[in-house]
């Protein structure tokens, strides 16, 4: 099978990031594919913004504060993954999504017509997945495509 369009899911924060990068790059080069470094952030915390107490003016300076921070970490990000491409995947477009990362990269590669979702996954196991949550284990069961599921250990090979 030849992939015509790769979308690598990366979390610049994740020890995983550049391996998952690597990956997707040389099967991309291998395909003659286009490939796409997608990186999701999360929305605020809706419950910090709520309005407090008094519903005055202290949760409007809390709520602003919060959203300020949001859009730093946003930015802050964006830049970070950037900087990866350029250095592990250059030409390679890059794209900031907003929302739930395993929901949204799943949309994302339905939207672009994608043939190969790359992503790497800790394999934390049942009681990891409860505590910490899988996303890789989302974008597996939501993907409108393939998945390549860059693991520890195969990153350690790579």
């Amino acid at each position: 099978m030849q992939f015509k369009r790769i979308i690598a899911t990366i979390d610049v924060s994740d020890d995983l990031a550049e391996k998952v990068l690597k990956v997707a790059r040389s099967l991309a080069e291998r395909d003659g594919a286009t490939l796409e470094a997608v990186c999701v952030w999360p929305p605020p915390a809706t419950s910090a913004m709520g309005a407090g107490a008094d519903g005055g003016a202290s949760a409007a300076v809390a709520s602003q504060a919060i959203l300020e921070q949001h859009s730093v970490g946003r930015t802050a990000c964006s830049d970070t993954l950037d900087t990866l491409v350029k250095k592990i995947a250059p030409g390679a477009k890059t794209v900031m999504l907003d929302g739930d990362p395993a929901d949204s990269a799943a949309d994302y590669a339905k939207e672009t017509n994608a043939d190969l979702i790359v992503t790497g996954s800790h394999q934390r196991g049942f009681w990891g997945a409860l505590v910490h949550g899988s996303a890789s284990r989302n974008v597996i069961h939501d993907a409108p495509c393939a998945v390549f599921v860059v693991t520890k250990a195969f990153a350690a090979k790579v």
